[in-house]
């Protein structure tokens, strides 16, 4: 009896033996490439380098920004040089001499620019900036405050300057606009442009324009 029941345990082991084997190869066919493993470097492999690509394969550019307008080299100094400039020009102190090196083309109309300052209402303008804008690099739109007596006037339009000569100046449009604020200092002949002439830069803009009165 003791010797017919040996080959049943020693199948039975054998089977268990097999059954082993297999769990330890399942576990590691897991360690080796298997489960999360697989997972993890399926993951990576789909992780791309930074950066967008185009169709062709190379890293997409983002857009460089717009152009800003020109302006001075050194807008901070050319700021200070304009309102020093409006500051001279409606000084009751300033000579006349001083007030045509402030205006563009001032010394060819040193008789304009006297009459409006010696004009009993001209006399008492006042102008204070309270902007200035660049459009290049030798023109500025400049916003001011136009008073008499410490009443505000008419708003009409900006003013303007121009770098003539090395220096900043009110632009001669500007002063030609401000004579109608006077009861007698017309208009020099250089602030009417003819209707044919052709069209011009902004530093030489028709002076009869609403613009270069105030803010």
């Amino acid at each position: 009896m003791t010797c017919a029941n040996r080959p049943a345990r020693h199948g039975t082991w054998a089977v268990a033996l097999a059954v082993t084997a297999l769990v330890l190869t399942g576990a590691c066919d897991d360690n080796d490439g298997g489960g999360d493993g697989g997972a993890t470097r399926t993951a990576r492999s789909s992780t791309g380098s930074p950066g967008a690509t185009t169709a062709g394969g190379s890293p997409s550019l983002s857009a460089s920004p717009a152009p800003t307008a020109t302006a001075p080299s050194d807008p901070g100094q050319a700021e200070q040089d304009i309102r020093e400039a409006w500051t001279v020009l409606f000084d009751p102190k300033s000579s006349l001499d001083q007030r045509s090196d402030v205006v563009e083309d001032g010394d060819e109309n040193a008789l304009m620019i006297d009459n409006l300052f010696r004009d009993p209402s001209g006399s008492k303008l006042r102008a204070e900036v309270t902007s200035v804008s660049y459009t290049s690099d030798v023109y500025a739109e400049v916003a001011y405050d136009l008073t008499r007596e410490g009443h505000r006037l008419d708003p009409g339009g900006p003013g303007a300057a121009v770098l003539q000569d090395g220096g900043w100046k009110v632009a001669l449009r500007t002063v030609c606009a401000l004579t109608r604020h006077a009861e007698d200092a017309p208009e020099a002949p250089s602030c009417v442009v003819p209707p044919s002439s052709p069209a011009l830069g902004p530093a030489s803009s028709p002076a009869s324009s609403p613009a270069g009165t105030g803010r």
